[in-house]
């Protein structure tokens, strides 16, 4: 099993609309940070320094124009790796059984939120399935969310926007937005906890990664995490 599965609970507190005790959680995560030594902290000091400078108004602000208001990437795991195609359902079906399975309450966001997501991680004891999680969902899910933020993907995404004469909220946010350093100290906490995953699979849509329930004896087994059988996938 991965060590510091409960850290990622904390993380998962960055990627939730900003709530009052906002402060509270992120100075805690950034001292157990610290305190598992969890290499190079110095991205998510950018991150830890940019959001204590700012009220609560000023960080809710900031999340709706990261990624509500002309987002700059979806936070949404299925979305990403999967698009609008059929595979983002089955996905979605998956997340959720296994929300249920925990008792786990999504709020407003959908199962394969990555707020949520990471929820589900730290609270696991299935070795096989916390391992494909984090290998074949949240790592390459993640990396792509990361590489929105990329310098030649912004500018070609503001570039549509001027295109479409849409409105662009302070396109300042864009170059050095502080959930970018959040990402990135994410990502190297579950390639820590997770190494070896090939960067191939960020631009792959994991491959076939979709959790099927298999039923065994008229109920259903813990989630298995495997191409689908051409049998219960129409189209494939």
């Amino acid at each position: 099993m991965a060590k510091n599965l409960e850290i990622y609970q904390q993380f998962a507190g960055l990627f939730r609309y900003p709530r009052a005790d906002f402060v509270e959680e992120l100075v805690e995560l950034r001292n157990q940070l610290e305190m598992l030594h969890l290499g190079d902290l110095i991205e998510f000091e950018k991150y830890t320094n940019y959001m204590l400078a700012l009220n609560l108004r000023e960080r809710e602000e900031i999340f709706l124009k990261t990624f509500e208001i002309q987002a700059i990437c979806h936070l949404e795991i299925g979305y990403v790796l999967f698009g609008e195609d059929y595979k983002r359902g089955l996905f979605l079906a998956g997340m959720k059984e296994e929300h249920r399975k925990r008792d786990h309450d999504c709020g407003l966001e959908l199962p394969d939120h990555l707020s949520n997501v990471l929820d589900l991680l730290s609270g696991m004891d299935d070795e096989e399935l916390v391992k494909d999680i984090a290998e074949l969902a949240l790592i390459p899910g993640v990396r792509a969310m990361l590489s929105a933020f990329d310098e030649k993907q912004i500018r070609g995404r503001l570039e549509l926007l001027k295109k479409k004469q849409e409105a662009i909220v302070q396109e300042e946010l864009n170059y050095g937005n502080p959930y970018r350093y959040a990402l990135d100290s994410l990502l190297k906490a579950l390639e820590a906890d997770f190494p070896g995953v090939p960067e191939g699979r960020q631009d792959q849509a994991a491959g076939n990664f979709i959790p099927i329930h298999r039923a065994e004896g008229g109920e259903i087994s813990v989630c298995a995490l495997a191409r689908p059988a051409a049998e219960l996938v129409q189209g494939d």
